[in-house]
């Protein structure tokens, strides 16, 4: 797919306070900043920098692979511990998304709305524009809720309104769900859309609606357990529009080789320093099953395959490392897959929900699908599912640990992701089979909200902790709303 470069906008883009009351309305009306940005060199910015978040390394941001025990801290081991006020990673993950300048997501995103209004003339192009914005909206405020739980949405971004209500987290979410409706049957092929600007599909519309009907499959299922009939009516719908049919399409920033910060996060962090390496269980479970990722994952030390033990302070060279090519400069940084897609497609069959094929069949196309996405053959993968520990109709448990199991191994790289689904669906379960060294209590449930929300916008501050939590502790302890 052909790629412009992705560009660094840091001294062009309005720079914005750390809170999320503060916001652009109008580009033009700034002094300290230039009087227009082109609405394009938004949207490559909110672009990377969603990718960026998602595959950053630092626990000042990202510390989801820790949490998930993809990878585990060798020196610091706060993280690995569930002590989240050592690199305050709730304040960095809502400023990354939400309100830090230049480097905010939906601070860009906004912004390329606004601009798009001004430069673009093609009404239909202008249409398709604003939609496939509203998609990465609607991507990164599931990102936010979902972690969270209440967050700022109605009343955010709007400089009328400098201290924000936070907006019910359910609500948030069938908000959500609704643009995207709205976005699918707004979408039109027939035009064009961002084009070269666009980093993930250069403009192509169809591949946008696939994405926008794969993230409504995703979003969907979340609500599963305490919404059945919903989540059902939702993903036929999904299903219906069409969603990930393969790899090809799968929404990948690529990164380059250089400059450093235009290559991929992961090789930025291990340019210079070892702070992390692969945790026990995901080694010890690769291991197990024979399973062909494992020399694309990792490197052998000391002529095998070992890993570090969670909170125990390892020291780097003790054990196995990443790959390089997880760690090569060009890595893509993939936002949303098409090995997702089949396991939430079988997930979605086991609930009984029309989706066409099996369980079974779904599963093994999420396995095949990730095999082949790190590198491995088709071979690899049919010989990795006739192992009876990992045939759908052989393998320890109930579906959600089959899948949960598979879909975490998956989600190697994808922190976020795979914490969210031990959350949702409850394996690996860390608190039980593998707790870390000196844990700080359980898996942490959610983020609590960031010191700055506490003294900046008090009010609605405690508001939100009371209605997330039901007291007063803003605690990382208490599930969210769909978390049951």
């Amino acid at each position: 797919m052909k790629k412009i470069s992705i560009l660094l906008l840091y001294a062009a883009l309005f720079i914005l306070a750390a809170s999320c009351t503060k916001n652009i309305s109008d580009l033009n009306n700034d002094p300290k900043n230039p009087l227009s940005v082109p609405s394009g060199s938004l949207l490559v910015n909110a672009e990377k920098n969603l990718s960026d978040a998602l595959n950053s390394t630092s626990n000042g941001v990202n510390p989801f692979r820790v949490l998930a025990q993809s990878w585990t801290e060798n020196t610091y081991v706060s993280e690995a511990r569930y002590i989240l006020s050592a690199s305050d990673a709730p304040s960095g993950w809502w400023n990354t998304l939400y309100a830090s300048g230049t480097s905010s997501v939906l601070n860009s995103l906004v912004a390329a709305k606004v601009a798009a209004t001004k430069d673009v003339t093609d009404p239909a192009v202008l249409r398709n524009d604003l939609i496939i914005t509203d998609i990465l909206e609607v991507y990164a405020y599931s990102l936010l809720v979902n972690t969270y739980g209440n967050v700022p949405y109605s009343q955010a971004f709007k400089d009328s309104i400098p201290f924000p209500a936070y907006d019910d987290a359910k609500t948030v979410y069938y908000d959500l769900l609704t643009r995207l409706d709205t976005a699918i049957a707004g979408l039109n092929t027939s035009a064009a859309g961002w084009g070269k600007y666009d980093q993930l599909y250069s403009g192509n519309i169809g591949q946008w609606k696939k994405f926008a009907a794969t993230l409504k499959l995703k979003l969907s299922l979340v609500v599963a357990d305490v919404d059945p009939s919903t989540a059902a009516q939702k993903v036929q719908e999904a299903v219906a529009t069409g969603v990930f049919q393969s790899n090809n399409d799968n929404a990948l920033i690529n990164y380059q080789a250089s400059p450093t910060g235009n290559t991929n996060p992961a090789y930025q962090a291990f340019i210079t320093r070892h702070d992390y390496s692969p945790a026990d269980i995901i080694v010890d479970s690769l291991l197990a099953w024979n399973d062909p990722r494992l020399p694309l994952y990792l490197t052998q030390y000391n002529g095998g395959y070992s890993g570090g033990v969670p909170g125990a302070g390892n020291g780097y060279v003790k054990f196995s490392q990443f790959s390089s090519q997880w760690l090569n400069p060009t890595f893509p940084g993939d936002i949303l897959d098409y090995a997702e897609t089949e396991f939430l497609l079988a997930e979605a069959a086991e609930r009984g929900i029309n989706v066409g094929g099996t369980a079974e069949s779904h599963y093994d196309n999420g396995i095949t699908a990730s095999i082949l996405y790190w590198g491995g053959s088709a071979t690899d993968a049919a010989n990795y599912l006739l192992q009876p520990a990992v045939g759908y109709s052989t393998a320890t448990g109930n579906w959600k640990q089959k899948i949960g199991y598979q879909k975490w191994i998956a989600f190697a790289n994808r922190g976020w992701d795979a914490w969210t689904e031990i959350r949702r669906l409850g394996y690996p379960d860390l608190d039980n089979v593998n707790p870390p060294v000196g844990a700080n209590g359980n898996l942490p449930r959610r983020f609590y909200y960031p010191n700055n929300e506490q003294t900046s916008n008090p009010v609605n501050w405690a508001a939100a902790v009371k209605a997330v939590t039901g007291g007063t502790t803003d605690a990382v302890s208490y599930n969210l709303w769909w978390n049951k």
